[in-house]
């Protein structure tokens, strides 16, 4: 098992969990503060998927592989 590399792909997972729950909030007010307006959106959302991929690759590679000797 070579830790490094599993290391690597639990932070990979672990980013794309953050960048698909993620969301930026814009609030605009109008005509001196009567009314107010808020957007939320996830703006990383498109980035989850090959960072779950890659996390669960590098997770499943990183167990696979022997420690080299050092």
């Amino acid at each position: 098992m070579n830790k490094m590399i599993l290391f690597a792909g639990v932070f990979l997972l672990l980013i794309g969990v953050f960048t698909n729950v993620y969301s930026v909030t814009t609030t605009q007010s109008h005509l001196w503060g009567l009314y107010s307006t808020s957007d939320a959106s996830n703006p990383y959302s498109t980035f989850s998927v090959p960072l779950f991929i890659g996390g669960i690759v590098l997770i499943i590679v990183g167990t696979l592989i022997k420690e080299g000797k050092r």
